[in-house]
């Protein structure tokens, strides 16, 4: 159900002023922007051939990380955010996104649907769920073969995504307060251990951050490679 110009106006703005970590601007005919319902094979794979400009020993796992992470971010962090702040459902078919070199940043074309009570969600959620599987499987039917991801990665991935938007949405609360808001989208994200670190919030990631970064470092606090024995930094 689609809102009307009035009060989707005001709920637009209210998403602007409460997500700040997404840009939403105004498409001008210079820059390369995409929907996710008409991204081609072509764009994808230009796309990953920038990827692989970012540093001279680039493989296509990288690659193909990389590439998921830089195509969902925005929509998963729009999704959350939302869900969790406005009740409401952005539609994701339509919405476009800008890309930038081999980054994608900036949202255009937001359209907001459906609102329900935000902390009576767990239909708005299951609702989420469904647009978010359309957004994704429309881009991931075009993508080249070699930079597929297999199914349990792309399912860990998805899952750090989430919860790192769930605990942006709300950078002020408890632990048990944040805890509580992450059941309902346990279904559609999975589970993830939370601890307080220097009295800011973390969570166990469940993939390596080895795995999307060209230079490597000493292990994350929250890396699930930790638990292996492994280093913290």
């Amino acid at each position: 159900m689609h809102l009307q110009t009035q009060q989707h106006n005001k709920l637009e703005l209210a998403l602007r002023q409460q997500c700040s970590l997404l840009t939403f601007l105004t498409p001008t005919i210079d820059e390369q922007w995409f929907s996710s319902q008409c991204l081609t094979s072509k764009q994808l794979t230009d796309l990953a051939n920038a990827i692989k400009l970012r540093g001279a020993n680039v493989t296509e796992g990288y690659v193909a990380i990389n590439l998921y992470l830089q195509l969902n971010w925005q929509v998963i962090y729009l999704l959350v955010a939302c869900v969790e702040q406005l009740g409401c459902i952005p539609d994701l078919v339509n919405i476009k996104q800008r890309v930038t070199g081999s980054h994608i940043y900036g949202l255009a074309n937001l359209n907001i649907m459906a609102q329900q009570d935000s902390f009576n969600n767990a239909d708005l959620i299951e609702l989420a769920a469904n647009h978010l599987f359309d957004h994704q499987q429309a881009w991931y039917n075009n993508l080249p073969l070699q930079y597929r991801l297999n199914k349990g990665l792309l399912k860990r991935l998805q899952s750090d995504t989430f919860h790192a938007a769930l605990i942006a949405c709300w950078p002020d609360k408890s632990i048990k307060f944040i805890a509580k808001r992450f059941q309902p989208w346990q279904k559609l994200c999975g589970k993830h251990r939370f601890s307080d670190q220097n009295n800011k919030l973390t969570f166990m990631r469940k993939t390596c951050c080895l795995h999307y970064q060209l230079v490597a470092a000493d292990y994350c606090a929250n890396c699930p490679l930790n638990k292996k024995g492994t280093s913290a930094c």
